[in-house]
């Protein structure tokens, strides 16, 4: 499955993944955001042309709750990283492994990202249990409860081992 950049060719008005908030972003804000420079949106094209399977969004993050683990605990805060910022697929796509492909593929930029500038890991903030626990599947680590969401992250060195794993 290959992936490419949000662009005028895709088909986001007929995107659904079941979540209004998670559609209304790719619809209305994704382009917007990357204009701006605040993410990027990658989309994994389904098999019309121009049909979007699913899309995630990056972003930077800079953490400023303690990370516990013995890379960073002396590192001064905030901590560099890349945040998984929205990720969907579409209802016709959903039961498929797409959603693992797309973490999969956030953590490869996640690597991109680190060679060229540096970032502790990949961030995610998950909105329900459920999500907790398929983040967790993913190899993400709880961070903390925060008010609507629950902050997990993937360590920088987590990523490599997880790639150095399938060579």
């Amino acid at each position: 499955m290959a992936f490419q950049h949000l662009n005028g060719n895709h088909d986001r008005k007929k995107f659904d993944c079941g979540n209004e908030l998670i559609n209304k972003f790719l619809r209305e804000s994704a382009n917007k955001a990357s204009k701006g420079n605040l993410s990027r949106t990658f989309v994994a094209e389904g098999e019309a042309s121009g049909e979007i399977a699913g899309f995630y969004s990056l972003s930077d993050i800079h953490v400023a709750t303690r990370i516990e683990h013995k890379l960073y605990k002396n590192y001064p805060h905030p901590l560099p990283g890349v945040l998984l910022a929205r990720m969907g697929g579409d209802i016709n796509y959903q039961r498929q492994g797409i959603a693992r492909i797309m973490v999969v593929e956030a953590m490869r930029r996640t690597l991109q990202i680190n060679q060229n500038i540096g970032v502790v890991g990949l961030f995610v903030d998950a909105k329900d249990d459920t999500l907790i626990e398929f983040y967790k599947k993913c190899g993400f680590t709880f961070l903390q409860k925060e008010e609507h969401t629950s902050r997990l992250w993937m360590p920088i060195s987590s990523i490599e081992k997880f790639f150095k794993d399938r060579e």
